[in-house]
């Protein structure tokens, strides 16, 4: 075949999903194992630093933690922004799941998201977003405990309002009113 040009070798594929792709991909399984109720719980760490490097950040996820302005703050905010726009998109189709009486699978989920520090180092005043209607909490509000209130606090809060029968949980000192729907 003398004078045809030789085709070009297609590029290897992947060896799968990273950064953004992968986050996409999970919430949609934590979607659809909610839906089909093959769970109740679904747990998610994202994978930080694939996440910054399909988004062209150099900034190594540690140093982020560092926060100060330059390269590092704004690896954070654009960090901060596409997580938030995914986890828009999360909501979205945990709202547009219909569930047999006309409410939706957001209506029956809660939602958390946030990290196990502040800046730096701190342990204290961890942002903490959580959402759905499934622990019977008020949404749509911003809440700023009292300096020294453990985190525990929520997460007791949650558990009771999601019917599980306990008074403790880690080093929580009570539940918080401020969270519960009146």
């Amino acid at each position: 075949m003398a004078g045809r040009a030789k085709a070009a070798a297609a590029a290897a594929p992947g060896e799968g999903l990273v950064g953004r792709d992968e986050v996409r991909l999970i919430y949609d399984i934590i979607v659809a194992a909610l839906q089909t109720d093959s769970t109740r719980v679904a747990t998610f760490r994202q994978p930080i630093q694939h996440l910054l490097t399909s988004l062209g950040v150099t900034v190594a996820a540690h140093d982020m933690s560092h926060y100060a302005p330059g390269d590092r703050m704004a690896a954070s905010q654009t960090r901060d922004r596409v997580q938030s726009e995914m986890l828009a998109t999360f909501f979205d189709k945990l709202k547009a799941v219909q569930e047999p009486d006309g409410s939706s699978l957001f209506d029956h989920t809660t939602v958390v998201f946030g990290s196990n520090l502040r800046s730096i180092h701190y342990l204290d005043n961890c942002p903490t977003l959580i959402a759905g209607g499934g622990s019977g909490i008020r949404l749509g509000q911003h809440v700023a405990m009292p300096k020294g209130t453990p985190l525990c606090n929520v997460w007791l809060t949650l558990l009771q309002g999601s019917g599980i029968a306990t008074d403790s949980f880690g080093d929580a000192t009570g539940t918080l009113r401020e969270l519960r729907q009146a």
